[in-house]
């Protein structure tokens, strides 16, 4: 059997044990083809997707068989991707929670607004929304929308902490924050922003601040136009680009604001994966929003595999046997990526990948 025929047989048979029992089984079919095709032909093309996948018709219907599934508006992504959020959300349900929200650039004039949840140096997908557009920015409602799905989807007895660069600053949504929700958060703000500070209205590059230094303003209001608060403001100083950068947070020290930002960095991991490092998706020719959402969901699921896969060769042993356990210079990504190899040059039988172990029960610190 070939090794696309192995994968297909595997990715098929985790399909069928996650999908909701009501999704139809050419969907299921379907959907497992084109998992496998994103694995092993890592594109975001439908053609080279389906020639990385062993199907005896021809090529053609295959990548028509795709389309169809792409512009099928009855598949749910949000209910066929919940099963994958139900095993992440329980593997990390110990400690707190940190949510990522960015986006990126894909298709055809197309952006991926993305929100995804800290495990163990790596960004896991949990929600996503698709719109046209040519820059990253997206709007307060478009975010709104997004936090509330994921909201639905928290456990209401686990702290959440949510990062964001500096489109996610826009006083609407730090109010949602505060009055909505018991999250604490950190997300950079832009410079022309304005606090009340010192009896007055200043944007916060008017703070009198000396190059190289640093700050951290206590019980500020936010914005002249919405006076939200009390709440902080995080001044750091940019080394590389010689300029303060600003953020907006409800954590009392900026210790804890810092501290907790430097996690924001794994969604840029997960975006690079995701398209030039790994699979690709950048490449992909659909133009229409709603046909990327339903590629990224074979993509997400396609992820989820490969860092599961990845945390499996750490916990069985089978790291040994694929690099320097000395040192950890490879992601779980990476690792998925090599164990799948492994599995294949081998013949080795497939590990179950729908069990994911909460991140403090094995080591895993990437170095470089």
């Amino acid at each position: 059997m070939s090794d696309a025929a192995r994968l297909y047989r595997v990715v098929l048979r985790h399909i069928l044990d996650l999908m909701p029992p009501d999704m139809l089984a050419e969907n299921c079919l379907t959907l497992a083809m084109l998992i496998t095709g994103i694995l092993r032909g890592k594109s975001g093309q439908l053609r080279k997707i389906a020639n990385a996948v062993q199907y005896e018709p021809k090529k053609e219907s295959l990548i028509d068989r795709f389309r169809r599934f792409v512009r099928n508006k009855n598949i749910e992504v949000e209910v066929t991707y919940a099963p994958c959020n139900e095993i992440i959300l329980k593997a990390i349900r110990q400690g707190s929670i940190k949510l990522m929200i960015d986006s990126t650039k894909m298709g055809g004039h197309c952006i991926c607004l993305m929100l995804s949840v800290y495990y163990k140096s790596r960004a896991l997908p949990l929600a996503w929304v698709t719109f046209k557009g040519r820059k990253g920015h997206s709007s307060q409602q478009v975010q709104l929308k997004l936090f509330k799905q994921v909201k639905a989807l928290l456990p209401v007895d686990v702290p959440v902490v949510i990062l964001g660069d500096g489109e996610f600053d826009g006083s609407v949504v730090v109010a949602w924050f505060i009055n909505e929700t018991d999250w604490q958060f950190v997300c950079r703000t832009d410079r022309t922003n304005k606090v009340f500070y010192q009896d007055e209205w200043q944007a916060l590059h008017q703070l009198p601040l000396e190059d190289g230094e640093e700050s951290f303003l206590h019980d500020v209001h936010f914005t002249e136009k919405n006076q939200i608060g009390p709440l902080n403001i995080l001044v750091i100083w940019h080394e590389a680009k010689q300029e303060h950068w600003f953020f907006v947070t409800n954590f009392q020290t900026a210790a804890e604001a810092r501290n907790n930002y430097a996690f924001r960095f794994t969604i840029e991991t997960l975006f690079s994966d995701l398209k030039g490092r790994g699979f690709n998706l950048d490449d992909t020719r659909l133009w229409h929003p709603e046909r990327l959402h339903r590629l990224i969901l074979a993509a997400a699921i396609a992820y989820f595999l490969l860092i599961t896969l990845g945390v499996t060769a750490i916990v069985s042993g089978a790291i040994r046997q694929l690099v320097r356990t000395d040192a950890f210079y490879h992601s779980l990504f990476q690792l998925g990526l090599f164990y799948l190899d492994h599995i294949f040059n081998e013949s080795l039988a497939f590990p179950s990948l729908i069990d994911l172990p909460p991140p403090d029960t094995f080591e895993h610190i990437v170095l470089v």
